[in-house]
């Protein structure tokens, strides 16, 4: 992958980032759902740093992975349009290939920031 193709997926993955961030903090559980704010907290950390990542599309791809391990463990639905966005960075995610330790589940987000 080139450096001008690495640089528009880093953009592109933080602007569907902040665009679900914004929408996981305007629901209406999301001071009552712990999960919900797990990921927020994790979309803010990832945004700031994807841009650094030596392999941003890794990380991304290890984002998306933690967001769906979340989301049944603490009961979380996504309607369409968080559930797109999702899928979105999945697409950006996919370009890092099979990097099957960023498939691995997740039971905290203390368990993502590991190995990062």
């Amino acid at each position: 992958m080139n450096k001008l193709e690495t640089e528009n997926n880093i953009k592109k993955s933080q602007e569907l980032i902040k665009a679900l961030e914004d929408l996981l903090i305007k629901r209406d559980d999301y001071k009552t759902n712990s999960g919900l704010q797990d990921i927020t907290d994790v979309l803010e950390q990832v945004n700031k740093t994807v841009a650094k990542n030596k392999y941003p599309e890794r990380l991304i791809s290890k984002l998306v992975s933690y967001i769906y391990s979340m989301g049944p463990a603490n009961k979380i639905f996504f309607p369409k349009d968080q559930e797109s966005l999702i899928n979105d960075l999945g697409v950006i995610g996919q370009k890092a290939g099979n990097a099957g330790l960023y498939y691995a589940s997740f039971d905290t987000k203390a368990d993502f920031f590991k190995g990062l």
